[in-house]
């Protein structure tokens, strides 16, 4: 039961879908991922079985910023919904826990600085290629516990398969029509509280750091720079309970070509940080676990980027 619990949270993320807009060749990047990025329990795996979880969410989108960090008003929005699988192979590897995932979504997005376009459709197909866990347990762990006192590593391999809706003379487009190749890592610390005893009995601070790889769009000849992200939580465990705060943030590490050109005004590197409250409960019905995660995150900052502020739902359970 303890090892069901802490996958519930950990199978598939659903909300804070980035959606960059180039605005020099009509291009959109986003950091590889499951659908809404990873928040509490990040670097954890469940025991060996199949796990599913069911996303959707909505955000709106107020502002543009510019390649200094200012920003100008826009307008649009985002809604979606998903699901996500993940299998847990059985046998074990180093000492730790291989695992495959595949999430699929659809979505409909709205953007506009002067005038509004909109488009909908499938999402590209994400997957966790690869991944493996390890979870060195701490003197305070104990079986019966719900709450793995201790430290989980992570390492894996995600990709990005452009099967989404995409058009070349569109923009925004719900599709990426290229390939994202994301190595990432990870590592979820879960100890005694450092709050007072009436805020929780743990703990956990959790983060996930991917490097992600873009193929150019052969459609356009664009390719777009290469991206340093990161997914984080800080939170409480009180009970069924856990909450605190999550975020994400991303970094564009070098420019944009266009036909194998530098693209203007300094490669339009793109830049984002993004951060809000997380609540989440684990819950049993007819002796099956559930877990039920929200969170809503706002842009703070951000360069040749959208901001924007959304609400994200996530229910995960085991086959």
């Amino acid at each position: 039961m303890k090892g069901i619990e802490r996958a519930c949270n950990i199978i598939v993320a659903a909300a804070l879908i980035i959606l960059p807009f180039n605005a020099n060749a009509a291009e959109s990047i986003s950091p590889a991922g499951p659908i809404g990025g990873t928040d509490i329990r990040s670097a954890l795996l469940p025991p060996p079985g199949n796990y599913v979880a069911a996303v959707a969410g909505g955000m709106n989108i107020d502002k543009w910023y510019t390649s200094n960090g200012d920003s100008m008003s826009a307008d649009g929005h985002v809604y979606f919904a998903g699901t996500g699988l993940l299998h847990v192979y059985d046998q074990p590897f180093l000492s730790g826990t291989i695992a495959s995932s595949l999430y699929l979504g659809a979505l409909r997005t709205c953007f506009g600085i002067s005038s509004v376009s909109c488009a909908s459709g499938m999402q590209d197909i994400y997957s966790d290629v690869f991944a493996w866990s390890k979870f060195n347990p701490s003197n305070q762990f104990s079986p019966n516990s719900p709450i793995p006192f201790g430290t989980a590593y992570w390492v894996g391999l995600g990709l990005n398969i452009p099967t989404g809706n995409y058009k070349k003379d569109r923009s925004p487009n719900v599709g990426s029509n290229f390939y994202t190749i994301s190595p990432n890592v990870g590592i979820t610390h879960t100890m005694s509280s450092i709050f007072p005893n009436g805020l929780g009995e743990a703990t956990e601070l959790s983060a996930r750091l991917f490097f992600n790889y873009y193929t150019e769009n052969r459609d356009t000849d664009y390719h777009s720079g290469y991206v340093v992200s990161l997914d984080f939580a800080g939170t409480q465990r009180s009970g069924p309970w856990q909450y605190g705060i999550t975020g994400t943030t991303y970094k564009q590490l070098n420019d944009d070509t266009l036909n194998s050109t530098q693209v203007a005004n300094g490669g339009s590197r793109a830049a984002l940080f993004s951060v809000g409250p997380l609540l989440a409960y684990d819950f049993t019905i007819d002796g099956k676990p559930y877990s039920l995660m929200t969170k809503f995150l706002t842009t703070v900052w951000g360069e040749n980027t959208t901001g924007v502020s959304g609400l994200t739902l996530r229910l995960a359970t085991k086959f």
